[in-house]
């Protein structure tokens, strides 16, 4: 009404170069995932809102499959990042070259690796799953807002079970957090209600998990915030850090994925039974660390 508004995405170069090690997985997570992305095919899924960091983990995933021997071919919307020693492709809508009819000709180029930006259609999604099921390993991204959300929405688009259980290897679903400068940091206190409520979350990390606590370290529990400084601008936090939740395959997701009667809760209780973290475990156990704040981990996770 008073004029135009103005978004800019600002691409920073340095995010085409990161490591895999450096994302911020930790953890039985990180070496599922590690495991999953080193195997020659099947599909990995990152999932997350717009803005969520979903592009910047695929780049990652592509540095550390990126090797003399190694053919990786991408499907970007648009290209962010330029990439030394990888085949990249932009669609053109005005020219027909949509995701699915890039990707069928990406695959008559015979790579060992492909990158597709968007599932954005059913159409997409069945030529990358039967890739998947061909001896190809595709890497792409879904909008859910969890790792087990994108199960249902795979299906709701019209993929076929029997297809789809087998294609996927491992769904990472994600967030970015701010984190605390290091400047201005100082100890949080935090009230008895969310004490309790960061308590029941931790004291439900599975015994099996290396990252569960010890009822000292639960009873002993220190958290930060940023208090404001010239550093970072008066704001109290500085960069930022991803929270994580990698669910891999396994038989009892695959039957209820057949069974055809697929609940998102049902999923997310079986991947946590079988060792997965939440975001919002990761995000507090980074909270511990005094790498981010509770009040930031309880305002993107939930």
């Amino acid at each position: 009404m008073y004029g135009e508004s103005v978004v800019m995405r600002l691409l920073k170069s340095s995010a085409a170069s990161l490591n895999f090690d450096d994302l911020g997985i930790r953890g039985k997570a990180f070496v599922d995932l590690k495991h999953e992305i080193q195997r020659p095919n099947g599909m990995i899924i990152t999932t997350g809102p717009t803005g969520s960091g979903k592009t910047t983990t695929l780049y990652a995933i592509l540095n550390k499959l990126n090797d003399a021997g190694t053919k990786i071919i991408t499907l970007e919307d648009p290209v962010e990042y330029k990439l030394q020693g990888i085949n990249q492709s932009q669609i053109d809508h005005a020219k027909d070259y949509t995701f699915a009819h890039g990707l069928r000709s990406i695959l008559r180029q015979d790579p060992n690796v492909v990158m597709v930006g968007e599932m954005r259609d059913l159409e997409t999604a069945d030529v990358a799953i039967n890739a998947a099921l061909t001896g190809h390993l595709v890497i792409s991204t879904i909008h859910t807002n969890s790792a087990s959300g994108a199960i249902p929405r795979f299906l709701a688009m019209g993929v076929k079970p029997f297809l789809l259980s087998p294609a996927l290897n491992a769904i990472i679903g994600q967030r970015l957090l701010r984190k605390i400068c290091d400047q201005c940091k100082i100890e949080d206190s935090i009230d008895n209600d969310t004490m309790t409520k960061i308590l029941n979350l931790l004291s439900k990390i599975p015994v099996s998990s290396a990252e569960r606590l010890q009822d000292e370290e639960l009873n002993n529990l220190k958290f930060y915030k940023g208090q404001g400084c010239p550093v970072c601008h008066g704001l109290g936090y500085k960069s930022r850090v991803g929270v994580y939740e990698i669910m891999t395959m396994n038989a009892e997701i695959e039957k209820i994925i057949l069974s055809g009667k697929v609940s998102e809760y049902e999923i997310q209780e079986i991947a946590v039974k079988s060792g997965m973290l939440t975001m919002v475990q990761d995000g507090l156990l980074k909270a511990k660390d005094g790498i981010t704040s509770v009040e930031e981990v309880f305002k993107k996770t939930e």
